[in-house]
């Protein structure tokens, strides 16, 4: 009689289902949190650009200088006032290459020996500047002075008499950045020539205009500068 096969219990006709695989539950844990890690970081990362871009422009200085064109005319001394016209002829250029500047509430302060002011603040229109470009802009300024005992206005008497005058020209303006329709407004702009010279030629007479012949035409920044 032939063997029977032994017939398999049901545990081993039934194979164990396979081990479950193991997963960190950290990836769906940090899901949100990247997802605003994301959305953060794209905005910083674009501003911060546009902090640099504006910051660029925003600290490169302007070139200002004195045009020899300036004048003074209308010179009189009396015997208690000292009256002149003074012609003030500014260049100004832009350094940046990409963006157009405004240049608004500009005044200039002429001043002799650095002490005496020759007349009240004088204001320039606001103007505009495209890039690399340079523009003139002109101020006129009237001084009408006592003539009294002090140092400063003897020294200015002096000087006008002398054929010869020295002044300082300080002045202060706001500057904004054109970004499409939009004006930024930047730091402020100072700027101070020093030792500007104004001499009368030999032909003068009366009434003529003195020309600026000598002394430092081109203008210095000057943080400093009190309007």
């Amino acid at each position: 009689m032939a063997d029977l096969a032994a017939t398999p219990t049901a545990a081993e006709n039934s194979p164990a289902p396979p081990s479950p695989v193991l997963q960190h539950p950290w990836p769906n844990r940090y899901k949100p949190i990247i997802g605003h890690c994301i959305v953060f970081t794209i905005p910083t990362f674009l501003g911060f650009l546009m902090v640099i871009f504006l910051a660029i422009p925003a600290l490169m200085p302007p070139v200002f200088g004195l045009d020899p064109g300036s004048s003074l005319s209308s010179l009189n001394i009396s015997t208690s006032h000292v009256t002149a016209r003074w012609n003030i002829v500014l260049s100004v250029k832009n350094p940046s290459k990409l963006i157009a500047v405004e240049y608004a509430d500009m005044k200039l302060l002429l001043s002799f020996g650095g002490e005496l002011s020759l007349s009240r603040p004088s204001r320039i229109p606001a103007f505009d500047q495209g890039p690399r470009s340079s523009t003139t802009v002109r101020a006129e300024a009237l001084s009408t002075l006592p003539i009294v005992n002090d140092l400063g206005m003897k020294g200015l008497v002096n000087s006008l008499k002398g054929g010869e005058v020295s002044i300082n020209v300080v002045a202060k303006a706001k500057r904004r950045l054109h970004l499409g329709p939009c004006l930024v407004p930047v730091f402020d702009v100072y700027f101070s020539c020093m030792g500007v010279t104004f001499t009368a030629p030999n032909s003068r007479e009366g009434g003529g205009d003195w020309m600026i012949l000598g002394g430092t035409l081109h203008c210095e920044p000057d943080i400093f500068t009190l309007l």
